[in-house]
């Protein structure tokens, strides 16, 4: 927990010294003129937050104190002395030395468990923090820290898309840290950073670091060729780099005189116009320390004018530092160990008074933001709209973490906004602080971190990187399933974009990144001379990081989209699904209604096409009125085509009778699909021979409906008419004539131990929706195989005239069969796969 030295801008030089947290217990020292003298040393400088040194000395120390209490309160002071220098290793091991020895604050197990956590050591850590609940049940602190931890072990496992990377040229063997953009306005290719490397002005040794005092460095990246620069300011065709992959100048002073001085120079932020610098200074003269103070300068020409002290309403003397402003610099962000402080450090924000010309009383950013521990770093981005900070208060990864809220108008939280951590890889398990990002996009940028592969505090770039998207598919024939070679194939996006490829010898085609935007609703058309035109959709709106797949040799995440498509061949006959009649009626039940909606694209796709439109009978009844009734029925077929807006003499009906008895063909894949065998013709000979259970499956497959194309050439009686292609799921219902027309809903069969919720999520609805959808779930519990309705707006008509939801649990197949009026060897037939004696709760049985 990088608590001090973050804020030693702050902390080491407060005049009143709040002590940070983890310092809690110190009253169970003794009174110092009954301390050793080599003990008191000690603790004057722990006491004076000379933590190197203190080390050093509480080591000797121990060797002169005498009982267990007195012990372990040294331990715990060195552990405390660790932790503040950030070397977690030896606080773990001295906090561990201190609760073995019965240091009565239960504090120092919390701490230890605070340092597994630093380190990574996630499993370790959750196990002291369970211990440490273990003998303080009602203490949320632990409850905080188990919970946190468990999640930093999800991020680590799905890392975000930002990419974190070591910035070589700017970072030395000292602290380094806090940067900030600088130079000019319409180019972010210069930064400032706070530094301890011999370099300083500053040559004394800060007692907190051991190191130099801090000053305030310059660097510049070189200049690149257009479209290689990280993006923030430039155009959308510039390419997104890291800023580590650019060559950075070697830091310099800022100045050495006038901004840079002996004391300690640090934390500072240029106004959107780049001409005037808010900067941290924290005064010491003779080894004497006045606390910190905002200061501002402004460069004129090469040379830069004589700080001057911001004072924020009337306090003159309040500490405060690490400033952060607005876009439209109206607001100073900072953070302070005064004014209402509700922690050790909170960050506030003030106003500028343009009549008096002053900074008015600060506001604290309230506990959304502000915790009982520590808050540091504000950074406030862009496009003023997110509020960017360090915490080592809220849930975390362990040590400082970097979370951002949104701003409501007035500058403070929005009322309805929580802290977001940025989680993995922008937070670690280290001290994450100091985000600062390019232009008015959260795309490229700068953090600090002391996290591993660091020497202190070092500066790293950050880069989201790139979301991109493939699409590819193999264009088939319906009749055979072999490829179409150099079928045409267009994609028209809803941002307007309209782009054609052909497919290859192999019916493949693809659409690569350069064709392919997020957030986009795509259409298909699929043509090919002798099939007719097809259509499909796509979307690449609000697909999860989880479908994509990071490619390192192109430094991007990758998700393929597919659309495979069958065309179906002009000359053979296209049998329509579940365009069934009762026996002896040609009215149109509800399935058979969803089954003719898919012609209506399909005929709005082939504006050139004329159908004969064929009605089929079973082998019952005589010749004659087979053929009556076939016609009948197709007429009715033709009728409610026109009354969806189909020219009728794009139409022809035509009753076929029993003339034509349907033919099981290999891979079938329809009504009765595995009941009857492949490759035989369903003749009134054959249909005989079958089981009497099968029979009526072979009847209603021959009562069918199908369409053939008898040419391609249809001219309107007005002229050509140009049509876009139609998706099935764009057709829009006849709201007067009562019958459900919208797209047939999905069903989605439950894979392994999936919950009721995974479910819902996967489908992208609300656990209340799937319930409600599949007739309530009222002790259903979820099993492998179970089928769901997943589509709150879908038509399960059809679905719900050939299924039976099982209402209750523990009842056979002849139960059911029973009360369905069915038999009950057809009703098994039906579902082979269900145990006949105990049918599950909520399993949609097959009817017909």
């Amino acid at each position: 927990m990088r608590i001090p030295y973050l804020g030693v801008l702050l902390v080491v030089f407060s005049i009143s010294v709040f002590p940070a947290f983890g310092q809690e217990n110190t009253d169970d020292t003794e009174p110092k003129e009954k301390l050793h003298k080599d003990v008191e040393k000690a603790y004057d400088a722990y006491d004076a937050q000379e933590y190197t040194l203190a080390i050093e000395l509480l080591k000797t120390a121990l060797g002169e104190v005498r009982g267990r209490d007195d012990k372990s309160t040294v331990l715990f002071k060195i552990a405390e002395s660790y932790r503040n220098i950030n070397d977690y290793k030896n606080a773990e091991n001295y906090y561990l030395k201190a609760v073995k020895l019965g240091y009565k604050d239960p504090i120092a197990q919390l701490h230890y468990a605070d340092m597994l956590k630093a380190q990574g050591e996630y499993e370790e850590a959750i196990v002291a923090y369970q211990d440490f609940k273990q003998e303080n049940p009602t203490d949320r602190r632990a409850e905080i820290g188990i919970e946190s931890t468990k999640k930093a072990i999800e991020w680590m496992d799905s890392p975000s898309r930002y990419q974190v990377d070591l910035m070589k040229d700017l970072n030395s063997t000292g602290y380094d840290f806090s940067p900030s953009y600088a130079g000019k306005r319409a180019d972010d290719n210069e930064i400032i950073f706070t530094s301890t490397r011999e370099e300083s002005v500053g040559k004394k040794e800060d007692g907190w670091t051991g190191g130099s005092f801090m000053d305030i460095y310059v660097s510049s990246a070189e200049r690149k060729e257009k479209g290689r620069r990280g993006r923030g300011a430039s155009t959308d065709e510039d390419e997104l780099v890291s800023p580590a992959s650019l060559k950075w100048s070697t830091p310099k002073l800022l100045d050495e005189e006038i901004v840079n001085t002996k004391s300690h120079e640090g934390s500072a932020v240029f106004d959107s116009r780049r001409k005037e610098l808010y900067l941290t200074r924290c005064l010491v003269e003779k080894d004497k320390k006045f606390g910190c103070g905002i200061y501002i300068s402004e460069k004129l020409g090469v040379n830069w004018k004589e700080p001057e002290q911001v004072i924020i309403g009337t306090d003159t003397s309040a500490n405060v530092g690490q400033p952060a402003l607005s876009p439209d610099d109206s607001r100073l962000y900072f953070v302070s160990d005064e004014f209402n402080t509700k922690g050790v450090h909170d960050i506030f924000m003030t106003t500028f008074d343009r009549r008096a010309k002053t900074w008015k009383t600060p506001t604290n950013l309230g506990s959304k933001v502000n915790t009982d521990r520590e808050e540091y770093y504000p950074f406030i981005s862009g496009d003023g709209q997110y509020l960017y900070w360090a915490s080592n208060g809220l849930p975390g990864m362990g040590g400082l973490d970097i979370f951002r809220i949104k701003l409501g108008e007035d500058g403070m939280p929005a009322t309805n906004a929580e802290a977001e951590n940025l989680e993995y890889p922008i937070n670690t398990s280290f001290d994450d602080f100091g985000l600062v990002f390019q232009g008015t996009k959260d795309e490229v940028g700068f953090l600090s971190s002391n996290r591993k592969g660091s020497k202190n505090d070092d500066i790293y770039g950050v880069v989201k990187t790139p979301l991109v998207f493939e699409l590819e598919g193999v264009v088939t024939s319906s009749k055979t399933g072999l490829p179409i070679p150099q079928a045409t194939v267009k994609l028209d996006g809803s941002n307007g974009t309209s782009v054609v490829v052909n497919a290859d010898k192999d019916g493949y085609y693809i659409f690569d990144k350069d064709k392919i935007d997020a957030d986009v609703q795509y259409t298909l058309t699929f043509e090919k001379a002798k099939f007719l035109t097809n259509t499909g959709n796509t979307t690449t709106i609000g697909v999860d990081l989880s479908a994509f797949e990071y490619i390192p040799s192109a430094n991007q995440f990758l998700h393929k989209l597919q659309v495979n498509k069958a065309l179906d061949p002009i000359e053979e006959p296209i049998v329509l699904p579940n365009v069934f009649f009762d026996l002896a009626k040609w009215d149109l039940r509800p399935e058979a209604r969803a089954a003719l909606d898919s012609v209506v694209p399909i005929m709005k796709n082939n504006p050139t096409i004329v159908i004969e439109l064929r009605s089929h009978t079973d082998y019952r009844g005589d010749n004659k009125s087979n053929d009556v009734l076939s016609q009948h029925r197709a007429d009715t077929c033709v009728s409610y085509l026109v009354s969806k807006g189909i020219a009728a003499d794009r139409m022809v009906a035509r009753g076929m009778g029993e003339t034509e008895p349907f033919n099981i063909q290999e891979g079938y894949k329809g009504y009765g699909a595995g009941q009857l065998e492949e490759g035989n013709r369903l003749t009134e000979a054959y249909i005989k021979r079958l089981p009497p259970e099968k029979q009526e499956v072979a009847n209603q497959v021959n009562r069918r409906t199908d369409f053939k194309v008898l040419r391609d050439d249809y001219v309107p009686a007005a002229g050509p008419v140009d049509q876009d292609a139609v998706d099935p799921k764009d057709i829009i219902a006849d709201k007067n004539s009562g019958v459900n027309n919208d797209p047939p809903g999905d069903i989605y069969i439950i894979k392994g131990r999936e919950s009721f919720g995974v479910v819902a999520k996967k489908n992208k609805i609300n656990i209340v929706e799937l319930k409600k959808l599949n007739g309530g779930l009222r002790g259903v519990r979820p099993f492998e195989g179970l089928q769901l309705k997943v589509t709150p707006d879908g038509n399960y008509e059809a679905w719900d005239a050939n299924h039976y939801q099982v209402d209750r649990a523990n009842q056979s197949i002849k139960d059911i069969a029973k009360k369905l009026d069915l038999d009950d060897k057809v009703l098994e037939d039906l579902n082979p796969e269900i145990d006949k004696k105990n049918v599950p709760a909520g399993y949609y049985l097959k009817i017909k």
